[in-house]
């Protein structure tokens, strides 16, 4: 634990307090970051919590030690770490392995890059041997290029292990994406990735192998006019995801979008919020 973060922090007043643990009997889910409250009353509140419809979700600052955030996924909470909050990723590892007494999840997005370990680099053996303790991987290539290969056999590892690695690509489609799919990876992309001619048929054929291996594609649709590429991807089982209503009521279209927004994305797909590509 970060003790000078620790030291001088003051405690919950009790209104606060009785503020949070209001909210734990309302049918919704909790959000909460480990530092709005101290520990004991945020393992006091996942204790409270026993509404199994919905998810107790905190977000790791790095405020709390690994034994802390032990006990608060044992008794329930998912965790949403990153490797901005917690570069040690060994601790991932007790962490995920106490987290299966709770049934609860922890996932661990990385936005650094992927090296050999050194200084300001995330060693991908490591990061293997947290998938393999049961933790869910999300891997972005916003700031970093990625070895799309490298990728795919973490993913298959995390598959091995009954977990997932759900990776957010930014550009233009890659080939070697198959790989990754082919290996139980989720992709998530937007349609600008599909603007080149020859992705409108490697998109349907990632599709496909993503979801012969237990996993899919999550199209983000920010506005492209390709319906007839939109059709080809929702009827190959694609999740599509979209902020504004595509069409108007009297499009007929309209049936293929209650197709789309019937399709339920499992939370273990993306990281805290459906719309957002880390």
């Amino acid at each position: 634990m970060d003790n000078e973060k620790q030291e001088g922090r003051e405690p919950v007043p009790p209104e606060k307090a009785y503020a949070l643990f209001s909210l734990l009997g309302k049918k919704q889910p909790i959000t909460l970051r480990d530092d709005q409250y101290d520990f004991a009353t945020l393992l006091d509140a996942v204790r409270r919590f026993r509404d199994r419809r919905y998810r107790f979700r905190l977000i790791d600052t790095g405020l709390l030690d690994p034994f802390q955030l032990e006990w608060i996924v044992g008794n329930g909470a998912d965790l949403y770490s990153s490797d901005e909050a917690r570069t040690q990723v060994h601790d991932l590892e007790f962490i995920s392995a106490a987290s299966k007494k709770g049934n609860a999840f922890v996932f661990y997005l990385i936005n650094g890059d992927l090296g050999n370990g050194g200084e300001g680099d995330m060693a991908v053996p490591d990061l293997i041997n947290v998938g393999k303790c049961g933790a869910y991987l999300h891997l972005t290539n916003r700031q970093h290029p990625r070895d799309i290969l490298q990728v795919a056999r973490l993913a298959y590892q995390c598959v091995q292990s009954r977990s997932w690695l759900v990776f957010y690509h930014h550009g233009p489609l890659e080939e070697s994406l198959l790989a990754l799919a082919r290996n139980g990876g989720w992709i998530h992309l937007t349609d600008k990735s599909l603007e080149e001619e020859n992705s409108k048929v490697l998109i349907r054929d990632i599709v496909l192998s993503a979801r012969s291996a237990g996993s899919n594609v999550v199209l983000h649709w920010e506005g492209g006019e390709d319906f007839v590429l939109l059709n080809d991807i929702v009827k190959a089982g694609a999740v599509v995801l979209f902020k504004s209503p595509l069409f108007d009521y009297k499009s007929p279209l309209k049936e293929l979008e209650k197709g789309i927004r019937r399709k339920r994305l499992d939370f273990r797909a993306y990281y805290l919020y459906p719309s957002v590509m880390p």
